[in-house]
């Protein structure tokens, strides 16, 4: 079958519209009873034996009654915590500071023995983003 174009789709189109197509009279009835049949309950589900409603609240109350004593028979122990409050002696700290210049023994060895003494309190700061190795050049 080759495709069609627009004009032979739009004909088409016309004809559809011009002439709808008409449901038979059986089209519901028939729809309905293959609604009815696959909503249906199964028959797995359905229980042959009746049991008077007395007897079934009275068989829903004795388990509910079972599962509140089993709760509480199957139910571990609790725990019992008990706590005593102990004082510990507070030890009293003493931090000597003592001024040592400082004293470099090897070359490298200067920026070991600075301190923050030595240091020069910051004027300025300039934060600057570098985003790449290549933009810090």
């Amino acid at each position: 079958m080759n495709p069609l174009n627009d004009d032979e789709l739009n004909s088409l189109l016309r004809q559809a519209k011009d002439n709808p197509p008409k449901p038979g009279p059986q089209l519901a009835a028939r729809a309905l009873r293959a609604y009815r049949r696959s909503v249906a309950p199964s028959a797995a589900w359905r229980c042959p034996i009746t049991i008077p409603w007395p007897l079934g609240a009275l068989a829903a109350l004795l388990l509910v009654v079972l599962g509140a004593v089993g709760s509480r028979v199957l139910r571990p122990p609790s725990v019992i915590v008990q706590t005593r409050t102990v004082e510990i002696p507070a030890a009293s700290e003493r931090v000597v500071y003592r001024d040592c210049p400082a004293q470099q023994t090897e070359p490298g060895a200067g920026i070991a023995s600075l301190t923050f003494k030595e240091l020069p309190p910051v004027r300025q700061i300039k934060a600057r983003v570098v985003r790449s190795i290549r933009d810090d050049q």
